[in-house]
């Protein structure tokens, strides 16, 4: 059995699990419930206990689907608003640890802090890592002030409000595991990546964290009030229009399924997400960030080269492609679209590859150079590109969306075989991770709007200056509003 490991923070006395080289607390509350009335609000300071409360079991999920998103043997419910911590097991050093604040994906619809393990590679490593659930889908982000005015102002915004929250009481407790507050580097992947733009652009959030790692995010997938108003009311009419306090009290789960019909399965991945909001988020995340909001937080940023091979292993690569014409032709017209295609054919095997190639970038590719150069005016920037998926992935997923996860994480599937080839690459990547999390410095030139260097992950790591210029050229300066792609 392991050896308890207690701890002393604001609401009480934590019991956590001692490993040979590392410490893990789980379920952690760092709020109360968001249930009953305070159902889409913002989240509340936790409740405090007496005596020594159990740590040594990851608290509920959040609501979400049951589509083997989440681990098989999960708990989900409106109580989620849990984190977990892994610490070295030595006294800290003076000043103590730098830490991880960890930012899940999932498309704002499904996972969990979970589900990358507990971070135990960078706890040995000198790094305190934090993994914090927030609300997901309609519950986290049904924007109903345009429906029942201003009484519901933080609907919206309420997963974010959760990160908020999060990262509040790492600030005021993390000391006790041996971190240094002052030292916190937010990182999100995909949505979480999304979410941790959304953090450098929030007035809330200033001056919150020290540093900041974006994989596969951008700083534009946000929602105009008309646009989250439109979802909403979508969202009422399969709950068959109820009045607010009606509202409250229908079950989470039916929630969840009126949201699965507005839009479901791996299609619906983008269509919930925070809405802008005068307070939390005034503004597209990306325009705050170019005035600086986030001035003189360090950040990596990168994206993966091959993204959308996840979703087209999912939906089909040809479906998927015509729908990525569709797509494109409406950002930047019929004409121009064609034009943009062949550009990406050119280096493409063919027409399909091209346009699941322009998929990765209008939703990650483009967003993140776009990120890099607003910040880079204010900050310090280093950017990458991933080429390659985790050994225990096929090299059909090289470069994929989250492909890149267990090798930052130094994780693997139980029950895969490993690929030789990327095992280099897999300690490069995570060695760049505890560098940039230790001094901001991940091994590689930092990044400037003229030159581009992107460190580029592959068999054979290296720097490359602009890579890919003709693409990011043939978009031009075009903006758009993020589109859901299939809904």
């Amino acid at each position: 059995m392991a050896q308890q490991d207690v701890v002393t923070v604001e609401q009480g006395a934590l019991g956590g699990a001692r490993r040979a080289d590392h410490v893990v607390w789980r379920g952690i509350p760092y709020a109360s419930p968001p249930v009953g009335e305070w159902r889409w609000r913002a989240p509340r300071p936790p409740r405090p206990w007496s005596g020594v409360r159990a740590a040594t079991r990851p608290g509920p999920q959040a609501v979400q689907p049951d589509d083997g998103t989440a681990p098989p043997a999960a708990v989900s419910g409106e109580d989620c608003l849990y984190l977990n911590v892994c610490a070295p097991s030595g006294p800290p050093p003076e000043g103590g640890y730098p830490v991880l604040f960890f930012l899940h994906g999932g498309g704002f619809r499904t996972g969990s802090a979970t589900q990358v393990g507990d971070g135990r590679a960078f706890a040995r490593a000198g790094i305190v890592v934090v993994s914090a659930n927030y609300r997901l889908g309609a519950l986290g982000f049904a924007h109903l002030a345009g429906i029942f005015g201003e009484a519901e102002a933080d609907a919206g915004v309420c997963g974010l409000l959760d990160q908020i929250a999060a990262l509040r009481w790492v600030r005021r407790n993390i000391a006790a595991f041996g971190g240094d507050p002052e030292r916190i580097t937010v990182y999100g992947v995909s949505a979480g990546a999304k979410s941790t733009a959304n953090l450098l652009a929030s007035p809330v959030s200033a001056g919150m964290f020290a540093q900041a790692i974006s994989s596969s995010g951008g700083a534009d997938h946000v929602a105009t009030p008309e646009a989250g108003t439109a979802v909403a009311r979508r969202l009422l009419a399969e709950l068959g229009d109820p009045d607010r306090e009606r509202l409250r009290a229908i079950p989470a789960r039916e929630v969840l399924a009126a949201q699965e019909r507005v839009l479901g399965g791996v299609a619906a991945t983008w269509l919930w997400r925070p809405t802008m909001h005068v307070e939390v988020l005034p503004g597209l995340p990306l325009d705050l960030i170019a005035r600086g909001s986030a001035a003189g937080v360090p950040l990596l940023v990168g994206h993966n080269g091959n993204e959308a091979a996840l979703f087209a292993q999912a939906l089909g690569r040809e479906p998927l492609a015509r729908r990525a014409e569709q797509v494109l032709a409406g950002i930047v017209g019929a004409e121009h679209a064609e034009e943009v295609l062949e550009v990406y054919r050119r280096t493409r095997p063919d027409r399909v590859a091209a346009a699941l190639a322009v998929m990765g970038d209008e939703r990650y590719g483009v967003p993140t150079q776009r990120l890099a150069d607003a910040h880079s005016a204010h900050a310090p920037v280093h950017r990458y590109r991933v080429d390659v998926a985790s050994p225990a992935l096929p090299s059909t997923l090289d470069g994929a969306h989250g492909s890149e996860v267990g090798m930052v994480w130094q994780v693997r599937m139980p029950g895969t075989p490993d690929r030789p080839e990327p095992a280099r690459t897999a300690e490069a990547l995570h060695r760049s991770w505890l560098g940039f999390a230790h001094e901001a410095e991940p091994g590689w030139r930092r990044y400037d709007p003229e030159s581009r260097p992107v460190f580029v992950f592959d068999h054979d790591p290296h720097l490359e200056l602009d890579p890919r210029r003709a693409e990011r050229l043939a978009w031009g300066e075009t903006t758009w509003e993020s589109p859901t792609w299939f809904g």
